[in-house]
């Protein structure tokens, strides 16, 4: 029982990291070249991409493989 409310609570984790990814690319791209911040000055796009990319994505892709293994496991127990 435990097992898949775990499961359904990493697969919506994921799913909501892995949106907020997309958004923040959309918004970051968006942001960066109508300059309505003055703080980015000289650091290129890149960067805050793979800033952005290590707080959300990778944790999104961990969550969806969590919620993989478990569910593997419990089918393969029932």
């Amino acid at each position: 029982m435990m097992k898949s409310i775990l499961y359904k609570v990493l697969l919506a984790a994921g799913i909501v990291l892995l949106i907020c990814f997309l958004g923040g690319l959309m918004y970051l791209r968006y942001d960066y070249y109508t300059n309505t911040l003055p703080s980015y000055n000289s650091t290129p796009l890149s960067v805050y991409y793979l800033i952005h990319g290590v707080i959300f994505l990778i944790p999104g892709i961990l969550c969806f493989i969590m919620s993989m293994i478990l569910r593997s496991k419990l089918k393969n127990k029932s």
